[in-house]
């Protein structure tokens, strides 16, 4: 029988239920709402079994000391499919130019993350999540965040690995307005009184002398409401800010702590430099007086620097004396021009 074949015995199984659930699974991974990728970790597996074998026990050290090392394992991982929502989301056209382009996508940050993914992998942890930044290949920041898991059957070759990416841009945009809302004033772009106590309270916590402050109150708001209306009044608030964050140029802490007052915080600096500060932003009056126009900007300025002895709260109150002080000096140089 062997010699002529004249005899064959032929068997036949069905296996439509394995093809349909093959196919259906096949459509669940193209179609998720989310990116997956599959990935063969196996070259990172017998690359730890290469460093165990010369002695290597704790990775993290290891990496410290050979950086070129993560950029290595990077090179190890095999793409073995992605679904289009990764195309989609990271703006390829075909999934050979998303592997052709892996190096524009996983950059930057994402390589101290790839770092503490492989600390984990080497301590035995097969699965975990991390939020960080991607980029698509036009270059636009993507914050994403990935979960990552070594199947199932696989623990010991890491030869499948599921790979799933969220994108989180919306949300992160909203939890970086939210944490705006809660530390700015939103009319002028400063920080809020909120914040501005906090900051004093961590401050006095961590005191270092000299600090100073200056307490800035804006003349003549009241009638400027009045007369010309709460919208004239508020753009008046805003050239406040305009000559306060000029002034400061990111340098000082200066935040909005009332309807027309304002708060501007010098860190390490001396009474000497506070005077010319207040100097500083009188002419940056005077400068935006020439540009606006009308109605005319008028300030009232304060300073008072720390001394051993004397809380902060105590050198407010001080700056606020003097902001007041020079305020009636003002009233009784000017009648009101309105």
């Amino acid at each position: 029988m062997k010699k002529n074949w004249d005899k064959v015995l032929v068997t036949i199984e069905d296996i439509t239920a394995r093809k349909r659930a093959e196919k259906r699974l096949e459509s669940l991974f193209e179609s998720s709402p989310i990116s997956l990728w599959e990935e063969d970790y196996g070259g990172i597996k017998k690359y730890f079994d290469s460093l165990r074998a010369q002695g290597v026990e704790d990775l993290e050290t290891y990496l410290l000391d050979n950086p070129q090392a993560v950029l290595h394992c990077a090179s190890l991982i095999q793409v073995l499919n992605v679904n289009q929502k990764t195309l989609e989301l990271f703006g390829a056209n075909s999934k050979q130019e998303l592997l052709n382009n892996l190096d524009q996508i996983f950059r930057d940050e994402m390589r101290t993350h790839f770092a503490k993914e492989l600390v984990d992998l080497w301590n035995g942890k097969l699965h975990y999540e991390r939020e960080g930044v991607n980029y698509s290949l036009a270059g636009e920041p993507i914050n994403i965040l990935l979960s990552f898991r070594i199947m199932p059957g696989h623990e010991n070759d890491f030869t499948w690995g599921s790979v799933a990416i969220q994108d989180i841009t919306s949300r992160k945009k909203a939890e970086e307005y939210l944490r705006y809302l809660g530390t700015h004033d939103v009319m002028t772009g400063l920080y809020n009184r909120a914040y501005f106590e906090e900051t004093i309270l961590k401050l006095e916590i961590n005191r270092q002398d000299p600090i100073s402050i200056i307490i800035i109150d804006l003349n003549y708001l009241k009638v400027v409401n009045d007369r010309l209306g709460h919208q004239v009044g508020d753009k008046l608030i805003r050239r406040v800010a305009e000559v306060l964050q000029a002034a400061s140029e990111e340098k000082y802490f200066t935040a909005r702590i009332g309807g027309d007052e304002f708060v501007v915080v010098l860190q390490g600096e001396g009474e000497e430099t506070a005077n010319e500060f207040m100097r500083h932003i009188q002419m940056l009056v005077e400068m935006n007086n020439k540009f606006y126009r009308e109605p005319e900007l008028s300030l009232s300025l304060g300073a008072a620097t720390s001394t051993a002895g004397i809380s902060l709260e105590k050198v407010i109150n001080l700056a606020d004396d003097a902001m007041y002080k020079h305020k009636g000096e003002h009233h009784r140089r000017r009648r009101d021009d309105f």
